[in-house]
């Protein structure tokens, strides 16, 4: 399903029904929907708006607190004016801003070209990759935005200016209106990517991984990733934003549904009960995974959100 021509009627069609996302959408993702803002503002989705200074003490631009002077102080810090209508010496201790740097690994594999009511996986994972980028680069933070395909990983480079992070969202695009429901899905690329970023020593990062997770199915897989996972935690915190369709959780029963990849067209019927626990069974099971993870591995949050870009938190 590549789409060469972004204006071409089909390419149109995908765009209306959510499947894919252009560059126009990804830029107006730089004020976070009203369904995420409390995340931000719980910190949920990261250090972000103003949570940047660090607590050290030190001689930064951010005043922190008047306290008593104490031997080890540096007097240069005395508050002269106070220490004197007071009668006994002040010092004025500040904070030292500490510069926050983002890594967004975003998963634009076949299994994320699905959606059934509202957008795709795909378009949800980009929208929601888009928010989050948007608020480092507001902050003045760089950040990156590197993305998973069935063939490739493609690596962003770490920037804090405007006209970088629109390249990156140029290619996040390009790649998710590029994603062929004909691919055969890899299970090694998001585990590399993993690799890579220990092999790169990536040290007080904060790296948000957007995927379906669908490639964990084999216990292998599962356990080289909790291992990838761990040792990334140790000088990282991570993020795992768990996108799911609401019919992988929860399958009607409506008697038979048309289904098509974008080629093949076929009906299942939605009413047999061995196959609605079986999809509920697999989707519970990747998402007990992950939040066994992210509750006995420090520095790692679990977030689910489904694709109308809903946190669904109740489901931890």
């Amino acid at each position: 399903m590549a789409i060469g021509n972004a204006k071409s009627p089909a390419s149109k069609k995908l765009l209306e029904a959510g499947i894919q996302v252009d560059m126009e959408t990804l830029i107006h993702q730089s004020e976070p929907s009203k369904s995420l803002m409390p995340l931000f503002l719980e910190g949920l989705l990261g250090p972000l708006l103003g949570h940047r200074s660090g607590s050290r003490k030190g001689s930064g631009l951010d005043f922190a607190e008047l306290n008593h002077y104490q031997q080890g102080d540096d007097i240069r810090h005395v508050d002269w004016k106070l220490s004197s209508r007071k009668q006994s010496p002040y010092v004025r201790h500040y904070q030292e801003e500490k510069e926050q740097r983002f890594e967004l690994l975003v998963d634009q594999g076949a299994s994320m070209l699905f959606g059934s009511l509202a957008d795709s996986k795909a378009a949800t994972a980009a929208k929601l990759a888009a928010q989050i980028g948007w608020q480092a680069i507001h902050q003045g933070d760089p950040c990156s935005c590197s993305v998973v395909s069935s063939s490739e990983v493609h690596w962003g480079r770490s920037s804090r200016s405007l006209q970088s992070w629109l390249l990156a969202l140029s290619d996040l695009q390009k790649i998710n209106q590029n994603i062929s429901a004909r691919a055969v899905a890899s299970d090694q690329f998001l585990s590399s990517c993993l690799e890579e970023m220990l092999n790169r020593r990536y040290r007080g990062r904060h790296i948000y991984i957007v995927s379906d997770f669908m490639s964990l199915l084999k216990e292998e897989q599962k356990k080289r990733l909790k291992q990838q996972l761990e040792a990334l935690s140790q000088h990282n915190s991570l993020r795992l934003i768990y996108i799911f369709d609401e019919l992988e959780r929860s399958f009607p029963e409506a008697g038979f549904l048309p289904i098509s990849d974008g080629y093949h067209h076929a009906e299942i019927n939605s009413s047999d009960p061995d196959m609605q626990l079986a999809l509920q069974h697999t989707f519970f099971q990747r998402l007990q995974f992950l939040s066994h993870i992210a509750s006995s591995l420090p520095n790692i949050k679990l977030l689910p959100f489904d694709c109308a870009l809903q946190y669904r938190g109740e489901l931890l």
